[in-house]
């Protein structure tokens, strides 16, 4: 007799559950043992804290603090600060192992990942004279990368699935811009500049500058351009075949 071979399934991961995102897919079979993979996941407006990715720099940056490095507390203080919400498109092939037909056994996979990102963050800039400037920093970014992953999935019921990606990541480039309107007609010239550096000293790491920062009247804008990693891990699904 032959084994059903079910050719869809849909699922939901449970484990990104826990950091208040919600993450979907639709997987198809292309092949006996080839399926291709279309994800999205969101992230209501939410603690930049409890974004995995953010977190994990948080963390990075509290072990960089210990070292004395004032821009790294200053980077860890504005993320736990902001406010972030997110929406992420994954595209992925996957190549099964086993005798069993369809998406069951261990799997080695290639995936594109899009994703956009809105932060808020209320900025305060302090001159020399003690006197401080509210800055609502508002940005928006966009990030495109690829990865691989390593995972494994079961048929554990008739129709249900149980999908275990064990580890993978992707890299590629992070761009947006942000904006800080307000009225600064009245800060002088050298604390213009003294926020300027400021802001991109903040987000300079070794020697490469990730963000460029200009000061007007109306407030302070910039543009950002650095890496887009991520890390998949450990994560679990669970689905309906049919």
């Amino acid at each position: 007799m032959n084994e059903v071979f079910r050719r869809n399934s849909v699922k939901m991961n449970l484990t990104s559950l826990a950091f208040s995102n919600y993450s979907f897919s639709y997987e198809r079979a292309i092949a006996r043992k080839i399926t291709l993979v279309g994800g999205y996941s969101f992230t209501p407006e939410t603690e930049a804290g409890s974004i995995p990715f953010i977190s994990k720099a948080l963390e990075m940056g509290e072990a960089a603090t210990e070292d004395d490095s004032e821009e790294a507390q200053e980077i860890t203080d504005i993320l736990e600060d902001a406010t972030v919400s997110s929406n992420a498109f994954t595209g992925e092939i996957r190549f099964y192992t086993g005798k069993k037909p369809g998406a069951r056994g261990f799997y080695a996979s290639v995936y594109g990942r899009y994703a956009t990102f809105n932060l808020s963050h209320m900025y305060v800039y302090e001159d020399d004279l003690d006197f401080e400037y509210d800055l609502p920093i508002t940005a928006k970014m966009s990030g495109f990368g690829g990865g691989v992953m390593l995972g494994a999935q079961w048929l554990i019921a008739k129709r249900v699935t149980f999908d275990w990606y064990i580890v993978g990541g992707h890299y590629g480039k992070l761009t947006g811009d942000f904006s800080a309107k307000t009225d600064l007609t009245m800060m002088p010239e050298g604390d213009r500049a003294d926020l300027e550096a400021d802001i991109e000293e903040v987000f300079t790491i070794g020697d490469k500058k990730y963000v460029d920062a200009t000061v007007k009247d109306n407030g302070m804008f910039g543009k950002m351009n650095g890496p887009f990693a991520g890390i998949r891990g450990l994560g679990f699904n669970i689905g309906i075949a049919f």
